[in-house]
């Protein structure tokens, strides 16, 4: 069955604005991108708790750290290529070193972006992000997941980056509950643990995969990661996919590699992700994904390394 496609921005704002009717607390801070964040209802309805900062980076997180040190939740929203990319120094020293209830929504993550080409294709974010102390690092696999997600971090007075991505993409509703630092086991397998988060794992659910091989995890909780759970599933299958809409460096895969070599576990290891390079514009996301090894023929190739010869 296909799922409809929604949305993960529209969610991201509609969520906000609900959550502002009963939360006097919650304030946004915009970087100038008000309508692609889908943040002008929000805007509209609560004026005096949307600060707009303009294309200036730096100084919207700041403005965003004296709101929070004030005892507000503040969810910064712009483009992951300007934030955190261009003001990570000032979310690590004014945000994370003081701990503050800071939320940073970066949209247009990944090669998702599309036509918008290797200048706004952000996919650094996740490592940028997960070297930083204090900081929670979210990325949902769909629309019903990201308004999930908000509602948690919303109650959380921890720093915390949120992932988001441009076009509308599969609405899958496997996401019931969302818990901070939890992982969904999606597809129970026995032979490959495939791990990942975003709408590239949203692959993975087509019905050639439904099988007793394929144990899929969406790990929408980047850091804290479900280590728990992660390594239960590895145990019984031994072998290991990771798939992201990322650099290779410094994304799920080089945390799950961590995990295993610090467990000692012997573990067959496939890693899809970006190699090396930037992005560019494509037609569509799909295009892009199957340049950078990414869609379907490559996960069929990783899946044939990784399953024993009789089963390939």
């Amino acid at each position: 069955m296909t799922s409809p496609l929604k949305s993960i921005r529209a969610s991201f704002g509609q969520t906000l604005v609900t959550l502002a009717k009963t939360n006097t607390n919650l304030y946004v801070v915009s970087i100038d991108l008000k309508s692609s964040l889908f943040l002008t209802e929000f805007a509209k309805k609560f004026p005096h708790r949307f600060i707009e900062c303009g294309v200036a980076e730096n100084n919207a997180a700041g403005v965003a750290a004296g709101l929070a040190k004030t005892g507000k939740t503040v969810f910064l929203a712009s483009f992951a290529c300007f934030s955190p990319a261009i003001n990570w120094a000032v979310i690590n020293q004014s945000i994370c070193q003081n701990d503050l209830d800071v939320k940073i929504v970066g949209s247009h993550a990944g090669l998702m972006s599309g036509d918008l080409g290797a200048s706004h294709q952000m996919l650094e974010d996740i490592a940028l992000m997960r070297t930083l102390p204090n900081m929670e690092v979210f990325a949902p696999l769909d629309a019903s997941e990201t308004e999930l997600i908000v509602k948690t971090i919303a109650h959380s007075h921890h720093p915390a980056y949120l992932r988001l991505v441009r076009p509308e993409s599969p609405d899958t509703h496997l996401t019931k509950k969302f818990t901070i630092g939890k992982s969904l086991v999606i597809q129970s397998g026995t032979k490959i643990t495939v791990c990942g988060y975003g709408p590239i794992l949203t692959q993975l659910l087509d019905p050639k995969y439904q099988n007793d091989h394929l144990e899929i995890i969406n790990c929408s909780s980047l850091k804290p990661l479900d280590d728990k759970v992660i390594l239960k599933s590895l145990k019984k299958t031994g072998r290991l996919l990771v798939i992201e809409d990322h650099q290779q460096n410094g994304g799920l895969g080089d945390a799950l590699a961590h995990l295993v070599l610090k467990q000692n576990l012997r573990v067959k290891f496939q890693h899809l992700a970006v190699n090396n390079q930037f992005g560019q514009s494509g037609k569509d996301y799909h295009q892009l994904w199957n340049y950078y090894g990414l869609g379907p023929a490559f996960i069929n190739d990783a899946i044939k390394k990784l399953l024993p010869s009789s089963h390939s």
